[in-house]
């Protein structure tokens, strides 16, 4: 029998079991709790266990907000989250795990629906009546190899190779460090005019800086600078496990023609296969733009869906998913980026989000 345990506390167990997970996000570890606590959730962490034995994970946020009533999601601000449960386990202890989810759901009175943002750790049954299922597009991944020299000549298209080395011939340059003063003065002024030209609310600076404190040396930044030494691209993710998850990448369009997030992609790559991580996760794929560039890696595009698990009491009633991808999201980001001045958009997109819990 499984059971949930509501409340894990083993910050080192649930890591390592996360880490070993071969699905697993960097989302998914102990401390993303923590940084999302910064928009004033609460982190919730649902052991499942059998007997004594952890056997599965679901890491989320309580949320609430004007628009939606209180729920779960896992995880906020990102494409992942959702529950790990072990390879090993029969598929009548998959659904016992399910079976056990909804019962707390219904048992518990803060929130009576729980948003996964995918199911790559384990499968969710999509003809359930509680569970309402929404495709989201793709997710791109690189399978790699400790053989760089192969992913070069074999895996990335001649686009890739010829655009590398423009950026190289015109005295592109690129660092791997991260730390406080980088993040602030370097990073997050590019973060944020990509995101106005996205049409993206963004996030405040301590969610970076929570992030750094939380993840250290696991989370990567790469910087782009011009032949003046100017940072002009970057480049930010972070290390679970055996995959190398891209969140951020960012660059000043005055800059592009210099080529300068072809080599920071491939720099980052090479880093990551080097290190001995087996996939180079691109992130989301949601349009026609998205899919060229990451194709031209070589990438898997893999199905990706939310999905609403509400509990036995509450599946009759009407749920809301949020899809980033919908017309009115569409319609609503391009306003943002036409009309939103740059100062008043850097303090309100953070309350945004807040509400969102995207």
């Amino acid at each position: 029998m499984i059971r949930i345990e509501d409340g894990w506390s083993d910050a080192e167990a649930w890591d390592a079991f996360v880490r070993a997970h071969p699905q697993s996000r960097y989302c998914q570890l102990f401390g993303y709790g923590r940084v999302v606590a910064s928009y004033g959730y609460k982190p919730r962490y649902l052991a499942f266990l059998r007997n004594q034995e952890l056997v599965g994970v679901l890491p989320a946020a309580e949320v609430s907000s004007v628009l939606y009533r209180r729920r779960l999601v896992s995880q906020p601000f990102s494409e992942y989250g959702g529950l790990l449960l072990h390879p090993g386990l029969s598929d009548d202890e998959v659904q016992t795990a399910f079976d056990a989810l909804r019962g707390h759901l219904g048992g518990q009175s803060r929130a009576s629906s729980l948003e996964l943002h995918g199911n790559h750790g384990a499968h969710l049954a999509p003809d359930s009546p509680s569970v309402r299922t929404e495709a989201v597009g793709y997710i791109a991944y690189m399978e790699l190899t400790s053989d760089t020299d192969t992913l070069w000549r074999d895996v990335v298209r001649y686009s890739v190779r010829k655009a590398v080395k423009q950026a190289q011939n015109y005295g592109v340059t690129i660092s791997f460090a991260c730390d406080q003063t980088i993040l602030e003065r370097e990073f997050f002024p590019l973060y944020l005019k990509s995101m106005k030209r996205l049409g993206v609310p963004p996030h405040k600076f301590a969610y970076y800086g929570l992030s750094l404190r939380e993840f250290g040396s696991d989370m990567m930044l790469a910087m782009a600078r011009a032949a003046d030494g100017s940072p002009i691209a970057g480049l930010l993710g972070f290390t679970c496990g055996s995959r190398v998850n891209i969140i951020n990448t960012v660059s000043d369009p005055e800059y592009w023609n210099l080529k300068a997030n072809d080599l920071l992609h491939w720099e980052a790559i090479k880093r990551t296969a080097e290190a001995g991580h087996r996939f180079f996760d691109f992130g989301s794929v949601r349009y026609e733009g998205q899919s060229t560039y990451k194709k031209k890696w070589g990438t898997v595009l893999a199905d990706h869906h939310n999905y609403l698990l509400a509990s036995t009491k509450q599946h009759g009633e009407r749920q809301v998913v949020i899809n980033s991808s919908s017309d009115s999201m569409k319609r609503m980001s391009r306003l943002w980026s036409a009309y939103m001045p740059d100062r008043i958009g850097q303090h309100i997109g953070p309350l945004i989000r807040g509400q969102l819990a995207r």
